[in-house]
């Protein structure tokens, strides 16, 4: 039919400039915009720049009366000021707040407007950069209007937002030169408007899909741009805020849950691809480290999320932390298993502290650095893994095993924090009190039953980590003896007194029920080869028993030495 036909883009071009120039209703442009955009979801080549594209034109029925050098809408040198002209039309209206009906008439204008542009800007970087020079500034101005608070919670204007948020994503998508000069403009201009921010306020899935999907075309292959995302002070504020809303929507949704085949949302995936760029382009521990904390707190729930981010890349398959990204990680994650391990055991505030939120935080904080710590550590012994995925060299990964053993003393210190908050299941039995006999000091009090399983979940971890970082492989001819880095985590251990905690927590315990496999194998690992822990350990076996009345009694015939 001849009113399906899509106008030529001088002939648009000369329809969008007479609705400027008089201002027209809304309506009309609806109604002017209709055909063009029918065509360019039909047909590809009206939107192309590419003369052999236009040249199949030909074969379509009804299209031969038109000119086909005047289809290419995007080449068309008028076309973009005209285009522009209405998105200026329309924003201004839509800005205006005195009552006016064209106040609301203009919704349904500038959502066609942003579904033509988004059609026009599809796999065009043509299209895209004259997108950015001519209409970015009218979209933004459009944005600014429907992010406010109010009009976010007000269902006329969803579909509006969601259509410009897609066609803001779809300026940058596969165009990293625009990207590279788009996206630090954005983050500038961020600083005053908080454009980002609001839309991410937004409760309608596609919109805050769109802009996740906006942040991830724009950072993608960049390190320059991950890192501006990460440290700059508008990146990070949108980072936090990103964060925070993964946390508050799956608050309830456990490790095992997300990781099964069941779990399917395009938001977490999307929050997730985001926080792998800055993994795989080394932008993330920057990003961790530019993170500004409350006063009083070790770590933030942001931190914690970007933690479970990271544990999840580490341990996801493919394998990836064997990556050079992942192995560069090593010494940044000793570094925060310091950090955090110095403010829970730190003496300086003393046993009087609260155990609040900020402990909880910490906790879960060491346990996920520790879980990053095995992976990596657990990737680089495994021999069986071989080709699978990417490696670094050798120097790399020997790297990486040094930096990781750095974290020893902080973990040594914290397992024997952890047993002053979760004691051993059965204790001595205390010494008969006398007038002479000091005051005992007072009972440690019992964790609670909800803060149990943290601690118990702490102490495995720690112990994880020991048995990975003095883990050394089968010894050969050429290999007799465990290497220097082996030998001085071994020693370590032991001059910190982490031989004498491990040996207690061999004991059978409810509370911890995998605990003792741990243990036993973290000590097998501990005094592998190493004489001087041996004698050590051999030292402490027990020469009495003490009885009821704290007298030494002999030990039983199958415990004496010989």
């Amino acid at each position: 039919m001849a009113e399906c036909v899509p106008p030529s883009a001088a002939e648009l071009t000369r329809q969008l400039e007479a609705y400027s120039a008089s201002r027209g209703h809304p309506s009309e442009l609806v109604q002017l915009l209709r055909a063009p955009r029918l065509g360019l979801r039909s047909t590809p080549a009206f939107r192309s720049t590419d003369e052999p594209l236009l040249a199949s034109l030909s074969t379509y029925p009804g299209l031969t009366r038109v000119p086909l050098n005047s289809l290419t809408y995007g080449a068309h040198a008028p076309f973009w000021p005209a285009l522009a002209s209405a998105w200026q039309v329309d924003a201004h209206r839509l800005s205006r707040d005195d009552g006016d009906d064209d106040h609301e008439d203009s919704i349904p204008a500038i959502l066609a407007l942003a579904a033509f542009l988004l059609s026009l800007c599809t796999q065009e970087p043509h299209n895209q950069q004259q997108a950015v020079t001519y209409i970015e500034p009218s979209l933004r101005k459009v944005l600014l209007v429907a992010s406010s608070l109010f009009n976010l919670e007000d269902s006329a204007y969803t579909d509006m937002t969601r259509v410009c948020c897609q066609a803001l994503a779809n300026l940058v998508t596969d165009n990293q030169p625009l990207a590279s000069s788009f996206f630090p403009q954005r983050l500038d201009l961020e600083l005053d408007d908080n454009l980002i921010q609001r839309l991410l306020a937004s409760p309608d899935h596609g919109t805050l899909q769109a802009v996740l999907i906006f942040l991830l075309n724009s950072i993608h292959g960049s390190r320059e741009r991950a890192l501006l995302l990460g440290t700059g002070k508008a990146g990070a504020a949108i980072l936090d805020r990103l964060m925070t809303i993964v946390s508050v929507l799956f608050e309830d949704e456990t490790a095992e849950g997300i990781a099964s085949e069941e779990f399917h949302s395009d938001i977490f995936q999307l929050s997730f691809a985001i926080v792998q760029q800055l993994i795989e382009l080394e932008a993330f521990a920057p990003a961790y480290e530019e993170h500004a904390l409350m006063p009083g707190f070790a770590t933030s729930p942001t931190l914690v999320t970007l933690l479970k981010f990271l544990d999840g890349h580490l341990s996801s398959s493919p394998p990836r932390a064997r990556t050079p990204a992942a192995l560069s990680l090593a010494g940044f994650l000793a570094r925060q298993l310091a950090h955090l391990g110095a403010w829970l055991v730190d003496e300086g505030e003393g046993a009087q502290r609260v155990r609040n939120a900020a402990d909880a935080a910490a906790v879960q904080g060491v346990v996920l650095v520790l879980h990053c710590l095995c992976s990596v550590g657990m990737a680089l012994e495994e021999r069986g893994g071989e080709g699978e995925g990417e490696s670094g060299g050798e120097e790399e990964e020997e790297k990486a095993r040094e930096e990781m053993a750095e974290g020893v003393e902080a973990a040594v210190r914290l397992l024997r924090f952890s047993t002053t908050l979760l004691p051993p299941p059965s204790a001595r039995p205390p010494p008969p009190s006398s007038s002479s006999s000091p005051t005992p000091n007072p009972p440690t009090p019992s964790p609670s039953q909800e803060a149990t399983p943290a601690l118990a979940q702490l102490q495995r971890t720690l112990v994880q980590f020991l048995a990975v970082v003095s883990f050394s492989p089968p010894l050969t001819v050429a290999r007799p003896a465990p290497s220097p880095r082996v030998r001085r985590a071994q020693d370590r251990v032991r001059e910190l007194g982490g031989l004498e905690v491990l040996l207690s927590l061999c004991q059978m315990d409810e509370r911890n029920t995998t605990m003792r496999e741990h243990a036993l194998f973290a000590l097998r690992n501990l005094l592998k080869s190493n004489q001087a822990s041996q004698d050590y350990v051999d030292a402490m076996r027990p020469q009495y028993r003490v009885g009821e009345g704290g007298e030494l009694l002999d030990l039983p015939p199958p415990l004496r030495k010989e």
